[in-house]
């Protein structure tokens, strides 16, 4: 329970450290793409990033977790990553998509599986190996930390809606229907093959309007007819008919989800990137972590490393509550509320080969 609870509260704490993940970092004055935060600029992200990515980028190479495809990006002669790297934020995947094409930016940071995806579609895209097995000790504590939980965001005014929506997520995880279809959405399709189109049945009342941006294949995807399907489109037309609510489905791009759920355009946002399934629960009942269980989990976490690690983390910059509650509300505004996560996943590259 406590080595549960220290991955969890660090990686609460740490969240950022590995949103920059690459097979290899990036070199001074280099640029990465990523989706647009609701609640963080390109400045506040690239200063995260640069002060706390790289030892732990160290720790999961040390440890063959993450192995640089042939087709890297700056290292050392250890294969080590080099550099500072700086964010750019796009609106869209397809935008960001383009900057990688054009040489704007030199990787784009991505969820693993969307990497996955965005691989198995297009020869001349590459990322990095990953091995869960290696993934012991320090190293399980950076897969944590790296991970984001994706929720549902709503106004803050809409509780009762928010709890009938977190009722049916919990059901669906008990009874095994979600991960059935992280299975089928998300795992399968990663490897290859286009996202399933999904039929909504249909109830009496209004709809519950929710938007979707399709910038996350194969989780949030739009095929280029406009038609909604995969993973996203499938959780919805669950939790619609457990609910015997109909579901309504408006595309928005990455930034415009908080305008549109502000304006009332939409009831609800599909993806909200913050905590992990793995600590959201707690985080919710015991509220942010003080300084000093911060740094009493950060001792505690020093007793598992090598020399090499701590030789790594030594790098990185103190963490402390301002910096945490920074990265929790990364994404989220002011005057919103999120559902406990029904996915997690964690950030990496995508290069051009």
């Amino acid at each position: 329970m406590k080595k549960r609870f220290l991955v969890s509260a660090l990686a609460m704490t740490l969240a950022l450290m590995l949103l920059s993940l690459s097979c290899a970092a990036l070199a001074d004055g280099e640029k990465i793409g990523a989706l647009s935060y609701l609640n963080m600029t390109e400045e506040e992200d690239s200063a995260l990033s640069a002060s706390l990515i790289h030892p732990l980028v160290k720790i999961l190479m040390l440890h063959g977790v993450l192995i640089a495809p042939e087709a890297g990006l700056p290292a050392d002669e250890t294969g080590l990553p080099i550099g500072t790297p700086a964010g750019h934020h796009y609106d869209s995947l397809n935008s960001m998509l383009m900057g990688l094409q054009s040489g704007e930016v030199i990787a784009i940071k991505v969820p693993y599986y969307t990497a996955r995806y965005l691989c198995a579609t297009n020869d001349n895209l590459a990322t990095l190996e990953y091995h869960p097995e290696n993934a012991v000790g320090v190293a399980s504590f950076a897969i944590n930390v790296l991970s984001d939980g994706f929720s549902f965001m709503m106004k803050g005014e809409n509780a009762a809606l928010r709890d009938e929506f977190d009722a049916q997520i919990k059901a669906m995880k008990a009874d095994g229907t979600l991960k059935q279809l992280i299975d089928e959405h998300i795992v399968k399709v990663s490897e290859g093959g286009e996202p399933a189109v999904i039929a909504f049945e249909e109830f009496e009342g209004d709809p519950i309007k929710v938007a979707v941006t399709g910038s996350l294949p194969p989780m949030d995807y739009v095929a280029a007819d406009g038609t909604f399907a995969g993973f996203n489109t499938a959780v919805l037309a669950e939790i619609g008919k457990r609910l015997q609510k109909n579901i309504k489905l408006v595309q928005v791009d990455s930034l415009g989800r908080a305008l549109a759920l502000s304006e009332g355009t939409v009831d609800v946002v599909f993806w909200n990137r913050g905590a992990a399934e793995s600590m959201a629960e707690r985080r919710r009942e015991k509220g942010a972590p003080s300084q000093e269980v911060l740094d009493r989990l950060m001792a505690k976490n020093q007793e598992t490393m090598t020399d090499e690690d701590k030789a790594a983390m030594s790098e990185s910059e103190p963490v402390n509550t301002e910096r945490v509650e920074k990265i929790v509300a990364r994404d989220t505004p002011a005057d919103t509320i999120t559902t406990l996560p029904y996915f997690s996943d964690f950030q990496t590259l995508v290069i051009l080969k």
